[in-house]
């Protein structure tokens, strides 16, 4: 683990574990070492610090859209350093060969399944793209399901107790049953959307 990744989690614990209360559930699921992709629900800008924080000790690299890189250098800078990678969703191609490379360095890479925020008051999920499943094939490696509960809102709300803002690890996804190919990417798509509201309907608020 390098030390930019321990002076993160230092600068957010005191965020998220103590001001916001945040509770981690099923964090005997996370594999010590990748690769593997991690796939979370997503409802707000705060879940991919959300998701490192949690993942601790665990060293992590997400793909996250590049708006985020180019309407404010600096921010953009920031998450670099702190393993964001660009993606495109108009041209993702290039993304998803930064996200093989991450894996085959034996590195662990958050993708968010949805690929983009969930705003609608009524909806668990939103379709899952299956760029999630493909990647996960090809790279010949598996999927830990993660679901993010109250993450949406004020932070005032965790703050104040209003909300109880929680986030559980699934059971690993054994991605060696499906084949590689289009069948197979749906079929696992549909496995991975399959869990994940399995594990929304868990909410230990």
């Amino acid at each position: 683990m390098s030390l930019k990744w321990r002076f993160a989690y230092l600068v957010l614990h005191p965020l998220f574990g103590w001001l916001f209360r945040a509770k981690v559930y099923g964090k005997e699921n996370i594999p010590s070492s990748g690769p593997y992709i991690v796939a979370p629900n997503h409802t707000s800008f705060w879940d991919p610090p959300f998701v490192g924080w949690a993942m601790y000790p665990v060293e992590t690299y997400f793909l996250a859209k590049i708006d985020l890189f180019v309407h404010n250098k600096l921010f953009g800078a920031l998450i670099k350093w702190l393993h964001a990678i660009p993606l495109d969703r108009v041209n993702s191609l290039k993304g998803l060969k930064e996200g093989m490379r991450i894996l085959k360095e034996g590195k662990v890479l958050v993708i968010f399944p949805e690929g983009t925020r969930n705003r609608t008051n009524d909806r668990v999920l939103l379709p899952l793209k299956e760029g999630t499943a493909l990647l996960a094939l090809k790279a010949k490696v598996n999927i830990l399901p993660v679901f993010l509960y109250e993450s949406k809102g004020s932070y005032i709300d965790w703050i104040l107790r209003k909300r109880q803002l929680a986030i559980r690890f699934g059971k690993m996804i054994d991605t060696s049953q499906f084949k590689y190919s289009k069948e197979g990417i749906k079929s696992l798509t549909k496995e991975l959307e399959r869990r994940l509201l399995d594990l929304a309907k868990n909410n230990p608020a």
